[in-house]
């Protein structure tokens, strides 16, 4: 019991810090994930040796794997940055096996890492919605000219698929069952329509010039640069490398066009004090 409220509270106290440093700076420290994955596994190790039950450090490197690759799905399909799967990486590695405690009377029918991943989307998706929401309202001007041009293709091609759908359902289906599937097609509909707004407002709030020698490892570039028609730099999923930085300022670059995502890591501040307190919040709403 003490040893999963140590690993609780050491989680809980590097996720907040994590947190303002997004926040602030849009990056979480190598130095912050990297101490939070060598705690988990040297803490296991520990905690194996002194009970001489090892399966605590092989669960740390099962839930350090699991990070990894959850982390560079969403890593490399550009849903978050890598500072953000390198902590998901430190908190695998935490819980691998955690069975939650007692005091909490939480709902579980995953395994916790499971339950955190999805508390971590949910939580993220309501967060993206109302930071956007907040940008938005922040920059309704420019929203407003970026919105009269927006050519809204998400819309386009989901509102004729979802009202053929509709229709079908209508005709082919019983009462019951398209009393449960039109009120999920609308809900793709709507789903659609906040993507659109999301992408509007990313590109009047989240695209910024920004000096080459204030440029971090892992930002998103907008577009390729050239000079002299010769190509410096590219942009990947990745985002910038060292080494696209160093030929950025040997070209004598000042300014390039990048992409600012959403500070992400307070979605797993949330997640995390759900899963902890709560558990599936999925099954308790159903």
């Amino acid at each position: 019991m003490v040893f999963w409220y140590f690993l609780i509270i050491i989680s809980l106290i590097w996720i907040i810090f994590a947190t303002i440093v997004d926040i602030k700076k849009r990056e979480v420290p190598d130095w912050l994930n990297y101490s939070l994955i060598s705690i988990g596994i040297g803490s296991r190790l520990i905690y194996s040796i002194i009970t001489k039950e090892f399966s605590y450090i092989l669960y740390g490197l099962i839930g350090l794997a699991i990070g990894f690759g959850f982390g560079s799905l969403m890593y490399y399909t550009k849903q978050w940055g890598g500072g953000d799967s390198k902590l998901l990486m430190g908190l695998g590695a935490m819980f691998g096996n955690y069975n939650p405690i007692k005091y909490f009377e939480t709902v579980n029918t995953l395994p916790f890492l499971a339950t955190f991943i999805i508390n971590i989307l949910i939580a993220g998706l309501i967060y993206g919605i109302i930071y956007s929401l907040f940008l938005g309202i922040k920059n309704h001007k420019n929203f407003l000219k970026e919105f009269k041009k927006y050519k809204f293709k998400e819309i386009k091609i989901i509102t004729p698929i979802v009202l053929v759908l509709i229709i079908l359902s209508l005709i082919i289906l019983n009462k019951g069952l398209y009393k449960i599937l039109i009120p999920f097609f609308i809900v793709i509909l709507i789903g659609a329509c906040l993507i659109s707004l999301i992408r509007i407002i990313e590109n009047i709030s989240l695209y910024k010039n920004i000096d080459v020698n204030k440029l971090t490892e892992g930002d998103w570039l907008v577009n390729s640069i050239y000079k002299n028609k010769k190509l410096i730099c590219k942009t990947r999923n990745i985002g910038l490398t060292k080494e696209d930085i160093i030929s950025l300022k040997k070209n004598n670059i000042k300014e390039v066009l990048i992409k600012e995502g959403i500070p992400f890591v307070p979605s797993f501040l949330i997640g995390f004090i759900v899963s902890i307190v709560f558990g599936d919040v999925i099954l308790m709403l159903i």
